[in-house]
């Protein structure tokens, strides 16, 4: 057990607390949907894709230029029903919150668009007591000044603080940062790591 005194509880939520609001397997989903060539749509979502996370472009502006030839409420309506919660691991991060007191938040590189779809759908506004999405605050994830802004947020230290994310490398950057960090593979396996902090 830890003997550490946690205030702050931050997670992802793309593959933490649902699916991810968008990938490659979902780009590749659409593009069969709609019989678009899966590689123009990679080649021009590269180009794209770093502008729309950061803010500088809304979902609409980034559809139109990526599936040029579709009409983009079609895509963002389909994109739109491929996002799924996960009810047990929201609630586990609900419990571990109210049980132990803490802050919960969430930080997470979405865009606009796709943020308040996913806000509204998996219940968040009701979970967290705030958010980090890119698109507000104009960093992406690996970007330290995202966990730092959060950490600002909550009024917390990263040594006060749990992190958890389904990727590796944001998990590590997290742990250079002073998190006690999480690396999401299973909700139970994420319980067990939560209750072997202490919570």
């Amino acid at each position: 057990m830890s003997g550490r005194r946690f205030v702050a509880l931050f997670s992802d939520i793309g593959g933490v607390l649902g699916t991810n609001g968008w990938d490659t397997e979902l780009r590749l989903r659409i593009a069969n949907h709609f019989g678009c060539d899966h590689h123009e749509i990679q080649s021009r979502h590269r180009l794209m894709f770093d502008s729309y996370e950061r803010g500088y472009l809304s979902f609409e502006e980034y559809i139109k230029a990526v599936f040029c030839e579709r009409d983009w409420r079609e895509v963002r309506d389909y994109a739109y029903e491929q996002s799924v919660a996960w009810p047990e691991n929201i609630a586990l991060l609900r419990e571990t919150k109210e049980k132990n007191g803490l802050k919960l938040a969430l930080i997470s590189n979405e865009g606009e668009g796709l943020t308040e779809h996913r806000v509204r759908k998996f219940g968040l506004r009701e979970v967290a007591d705030f958010m980090v999405f890119s698109h507000f605050v104009h960093l992406r994830k690996p970007d330290r000044e995202m966990w730092k802004l959060a950490l600002q947020l909550a009024q917390a230290s990263a040594a006060e603080s749990v992190y958890i994310d389904d990727r590796p490398m944001f998990v590590d950057i997290a742990v250079g940062l002073g998190f006690s960090a999480i690396h999401h593979t299973a909700v139970e396996s994420t319980r067990a790591a939560l209750e072997s902090l202490g919570l």
